[in-house]
């Protein structure tokens, strides 16, 4: 189990098909030494372009914010492509060798990937019933990624919540607790046994 590599990762996406795309990815490459993560190894955020022809979505620009100026601002003189379906080798060279990947509804990032990640971990999923919050019907809900790292009393900033590369930070710490938290260890631990 020593020496685990690990991505963590969360995209900003103009709406909620794998066809839509995808305005922001950032992800965090860390490494499980057998007893803690270890410090960051490596990172990777970029920004994108609707597909050319793809109108903006309001409800889902209403969230993450990224319309085509902010986009601009954020992209600055970068070099790599204009859109993600065009540049997804960029973030396939930087997941090379590394076969666990977590993720706060890890479900809905993946799938704007053309390529298959061997072993997941979803933050939110894991959390239900730690968190145990219930919806209005008594079933148990969801919890979103605020809700599970104020559960984990990792202070949030709320005007960066729905940015790829703090939503993967936030992501980070609340994986990094879980570790460290008696109820949810061998959880996290069964994962990043997987070979």
């Amino acid at each position: 189990m020593n020496n685990t590599k690990v991505i963590f990762f969360d995209t900003e996406t103009n709406g909620v098909r794998s066809t839509d795309s995808v305005l922001s990815i950032s992800a965090i490459k860390a490494v499980y030494n057998g007893n803690d993560l270890e410090t960051i190894e490596d990172r990777f955020t970029r920004y994108y372009y609707r597909n050319a022809g793809e109108k903006e979505n309001p409800e889902a620009i209403g969230v993450n914010g990224l319309t085509e100026e902010v986009i601009r601002e954020k992209r600055g003189d970068a070099e790599y492509a204009r859109y993600f379906c065009d540049d997804m080798k960029s973030f396939r060279r930087f997941c090379t060798g590394v076969r666990h990947y977590a993720g706060h509804n890890i479900s809905f990032d993946r799938k704007f990937l053309d390529f298959t990640l061997k072993h997941t971990f979803c933050t939110m999923k894991e959390n239900t019933y730690v968190l145990n919050l219930k919806k209005r019907n008594g079933y148990a809900k969801w919890p979103r990624l605020s809700e599970t790292a104020a559960f984990y009393q990792i202070g949030l900033d709320l005007t960066q919540l729905h940015g790829s590369d703090y939503d993967t930070l936030l992501t980070y710490e609340v994986f990094k607790k879980m570790l460290a938290a008696e109820k949810t260890r061998d959880t996290v631990l069964a994962f990043l046994g997987r070979r």
